[in-house]
């Protein structure tokens, strides 16, 4: 099976103890079913302790309940209680494979890893060159994959091409990416999937009111994962807007449209996670004056990645007029 991953993937290591995030706080991870079966075996202390802290969630899924917003097993040198005692594969999948966002398309697989991890995002805006990706193979079964990632996946490339094409500026360049895909869009609508291969940018609708403060405050009316979130974006609306490097901007908006584009092959709208890709751009240039791109970034992908009710309802706000395309136009054309 082939594998693709970003370019800096191979140079991730966790800080672990060091991490000023612990991924090991605010979230209550769910607990996989082998893990809890394990668990259950598990004798004296550890054991007692692991069972009890076992308990269900809304959705009836198992998690550790959260102690003072903390994992009860983490310790007080921020390190895996589990993970120290029991060895890594005693942990459960989620914790083993944070910060990595696995995609399985059947004959591919890509991995990202999480802006909101602090060593991910130092290697994201760690360097101001284009964004590139590795592909290996592994032995695993190719499965078969839906018939639109043949249409979908070139599709991709052109749009990635779009955003890391350094001759234009980058407000240009994501209009391009952003016609491009309403052309597309209006291809997969009409099932004309052949047409999207070589779909040319489309004519853009006009712009229409202001992106800001609108956008800020709908984010801030989402469910927060940090109680400063929507302070944070309160601060944003009245910050002054300050010139921040192209060229990690555009490495945020190739991290996800890497990341959301081909998502399209489960529901068929493109566009919106398009939109999702500039969206997050101009948003983290907006969060950037108060508290600096990587800090942005990583908060912006902590409270709308890591939470798939804030992600979808991002999503179909895309198609409202609080944060329309004409409304996303008028912030690029200005």
């Amino acid at each position: 099976m082939r594998v693709t991953v970003p370019d800096y993937y191979e140079n991730f290591r966790c800080l672990a103890g060091k991490c000023p995030h612990t991924c090991c706080e605010k979230w209550e991870v769910v607990i996989d079913e082998d893990s809890a079966a394990f668990y259950e075996t598990v004798p004296g202390l550890l054991g007692e302790k692991l069972r009890s802290a076992l308990k269900e969630d809304k959705d009836g899924d198992l998690c550790f309940s959260l102690n003072g917003g903390r994992c009860p097993f983490l310790n007080g040198e921020n390190l895996c209680e589990i993970h120290k005692t029991l060895g890594e594969e005693a942990t459960s999948i989620t914790c083993r494979e944070h910060p990595r966002f696995t995609e399985d398309y059947g004959p591919f697989r890509e991995v990202t890893l999480s802006a909101s991890c602090p060593a991910a995002n130092t290697l994201l805006l760690g360097s101001k060159a284009p964004l590139t990706f590795h592909t290996f193979e592994t032995e695993e079964t190719e499965e078969e994959g839906d018939e639109w990632l043949t249409y979908l996946l070139p599709l991709r490339t052109r749009l990635l091409d779009i955003l890391t094409d350094r001759s234009r500026p980058l407000a240009a360049r994501l209009l391009s990416f952003l016609s491009l895909a309403l052309s597309a869009q209006a291809c997969l609508d009409d099932d004309r999937l052949e047409d999207m291969m070589h779909a040319e940018e489309a004519a853009l609708p006009p712009a229409e009111g202001p992106l800001f403060p609108a956008a800020l405050d709908f984010l801030a009316s989402l469910e927060a994962l940090d109680a400063d979130w929507p302070a944070l974006l309160k601060q944003a609306v009245v910050a002054e807007k300050t010139p921040q490097p192209e060229a990690l901007l555009e490495r945020i908006a190739t991290y996800f449209a890497f990341r959301y584009l081909l998502k399209a092959v489960n529901d068929g709208d493109l566009l919106s996670r398009a939109e999702l890709v500039v969206f997050a751009v101009l948003v983290v240039e907006r969060l950037a004056p108060v508290c600096g791109i990587p800090e942005a970034l990583r908060r912006f992908s902590a409270e709308i990645e890591h939470d798939d009710d804030n992600l979808d309802a991002l999503l179909d706000a895309f198609r409202m007029e609080t944060l329309s395309l004409g409304r996303l136009l008028a912030e690029l054309e200005t």
